[in-house]
């Protein structure tokens, strides 16, 4: 083939094959073709070898590769010599060094692959700062709590650890923590979720730390670990020369003060001084050891918390002089859209401690602090706050009876139900359905219920309910749960059933609880729910269903794939409007479906 000959017709048809290949959902890389191709048309200069078409506007090395090895394939079916590059004739003796392409380096289209970056965070960002806090905490084999790294994370980080709603800030820095997981820098396990920091993600936040000379507490567990590393370290130094240096005096090649520092001197002369009794004396192979400070005690007596396991569940208990009591607040529980902080600001007013917190479940808990570790589990004390037309709305779309079978599944053994009764709110005519539903909630779910007047009126009462409270745990020993691995709420309420059965018996001091990470992560809304009951929960969204009627479906068509496979073949419509009527046909009263109702279901899971 001449070198001079024009290519640029093969690579039009050849550009317009592969434009023509692309199906509808390709339509990106298609316009890519398009375009040049369309320019490639247009393009005036001869192309007589392919490195020409990167002159071409829209043609990259990508499509230049590709036509590049079309035209390969096309001289070796005709036998014809591939067009080479003619080098411009040189006057001088300069070397010219053609660059070859390392095939290695290219993927399957040709295309130089390219190299992934090594993922760094950026300075004071959600991923630095967790990556920071985990190294100070040093990283315990057991792991780390989302509470207890973000404690420490938020002096690292410009931005929350927490979500606000109410400024539309659904995400917080804390959503770094899956960017950590897929760079393999931190690993996730158990339920209640903990986090591991892996030997990368050590090697990477200590490069972070040094690089931007953050500096961590003197007495944080990092530093004391380094400590005990650097002392363990000095004394495998000094025994190492002690033994090199006996062993050359037994040979009489060197004197011992010759080559000994002053704090090897001193260990030197507990050796060779003759008189010194012989439980004084030590031995190169066995030196006398110090043991790090982190070490000289169990660290049960070191913090005043005993830890044990029983039934193959960890647990800690807490001595009542090592707790205080205070008071959680859901910071979505507000008195009004201006006066967000209401409640806390208030109850702080009346020396009750209190802080907002996002809670999984309840408006306000109250909760008992451990003084030396700082962590928290959840007293058998809950509330749920209702304002009187806010109740009868959740009567009407049954998000009441929702909340109460939630709150019933914590184990709590004492839940307020506490009930605004503010008035010129409108209720709808809900009166009778409102002293109906609060009846049922004394008598059949052993809630306790409170009416307050106004907002005031609540916080006086939550003053006066602490202080009892506070009373009550006078004397009282916490043990607190502390599980590593929950597979529903369903078995972590039989763990905690189990342990009081065991523990809090006749005269005991002992009372059981939640650990309040495992309250916030077992107990969410849609967290660690089983099958069974997200289908229950589906049907209760259908307005008119109540938790015993979902109860009666689910008896008889026990998932929600039986439920739609029954309504599949129903051969009528009218046949599906009334078949969970009929079907449900002999249940009891509160668990009877109406005809209306079974229309609803029929409209909102059977109808096509």
């Amino acid at each position: 083939m001449d070198t001079r000959y024009d290519l640029k017709p093969l690579f039009v048809e050849w550009l317009q094959e592969e434009f023509d290949s692309f199906g509808p959902r390709q339509e990106k890389i298609a316009s890519v073709y398009f375009k040049a191709l369309e320019s490639l048309k247009v393009y005036e200069q001869l192309v007589t070898e392919p490195s020409q078409l990167l002159k071409v506007k829209g043609i990259g090395n990508s499509i230049k590769n590709k036509l590049t090895n079309r035209l390969k394939k096309h001289c070796d079916e005709l036998n014809i010599p591939y067009p080479e590059v003619e080098l411009p004739p040189s006057t001088s003796t300069t070397k010219t060094r053609i660059r070859t392409l390392d095939v290695s380096g290219l993927d399957e289209s040709g295309t130089v692959k390219k190299k992934k970056r090594k993922y760094v965070p950026r300075k004071r960002s959600g991923a630095f700062a967790i990556l920071l806090a985990m190294l100070e905490l040093g990283s315990p084999s057991t792991g780390l709590t989302k509470e207890e790294i973000i404690t420490v994370a938020a002096k690292y980080c410009d931005s929350s650890f927490l979500p606000n709603p109410s400024t539309r800030e659904f995400h917080s820095a804390w959503s770094s923590i899956k960017v950590l997981i897929d760079h393999s820098l931190v690993l996730e396990q158990g339920r209640p979720r903990r986090y591991i920091i892996t030997e990368e993600g050590v090697t990477l936040a200590e490069t972070l730390k040094d690089t931007v000379n953050v500096s961590f507490p003197v007495d944080c567990i990092y530093n004391r670990k380094k400590q005990d590393e650097n002392a363990v370290s000095d004394e495998q130094e000094v025994s190492a020369n002690l033994s090199e240096l006996m062993r050359q005096d037994r040979v009489g090649s060197v004197s011992m003060g010759a080559t000994l520092t002053t704090a090897e001197r001193s260990i030197a002369s507990a050796i060779t001084t003759p008189d010194l009794h012989a439980s004084e004396t030590i031995t190169s192979s066995s030196p006398k050891r110090t043991l790090p400070r982190t070490l000289d005690r169990p660290r049960s007596q070191m913090d005043g918390v005993v830890r044990a396991r029983w039934n193959g569940t960890s647990y800690e208990v807490w001595e009542p002089e090592n707790y205080d009591i205070r008071l959680f607040v859901d910071h979505r529980e507000v008195r009004s859209k201006a006066d967000r902080d209401f409640f806390v600001s208030s109850l702080c007013a009346r020396n009750v401690c209190s802080e907002g917190k996002v809670l999984a479940l309840g408006d306000m808990v109250w909760v008992a602090r451990n003084k030396e570790t700082g962590k928290h589990c959840v007293l058998n004390f809950l509330l749920e706050r209702k304002r009187l037309d806010d109740l009868s709305l959740s009567i009407k779309d049954n998000r009441f009876m929702e909340q109460k079978h939630r709150l019933k599944k914590t184990g709590c053994k004492h839940i307020f139900y506490l009930v605004e009764e503010t008035s010129g709110l409108e209720i709808g005519g809900m009166e009778d359905a409102i002293r109906t539903s609060i009846w049922m909630t004394t008598i059949y779910n052993s809630f306790h219920i409170k009416r307050t007047k106004n907002v005031t009126d609540t916080v006086d009462w939550l003053t006066s309910m602490t202080d009892s409270i506070k009373k009550y745990y006078n004397n009282k020993c916490l043990l607190v749960l502390k599980p590593l691995d929950v597979c529903s709420q369903e078995d972590y309420g039989n763990m905690l059933n189990n342990f009081r059965d065991q523990f809090e018996r006749d005269g005991s001091r002992l009372e059981c609880c939640h650990s309040y990470e495992s309250f916030q992560e077992v107990l969410g809304k849609t967290d660690m729910m089983t099958v069974k009951e997200l289908y229950i929960r589906a049907l209760m969204l259908t307005r008119g269903v109540s938790l015993e009627k979902a109860l009666a479906i689910q008896s008889k068509y026990p998932t929600l794939y039986e439920f739609l496979v029954a309504y599949s073949k129903c051969k009528s419509e009218e046949e599906g409007r009334t078949m969970v009527y009929s079907a449900l046909s002999e249940q009891p009263g509160s668990q009877k479906i109406g005809k209306a109702l079974s229309e609803t279901l029929w409209n909102t899971f059977g109808k096509k």
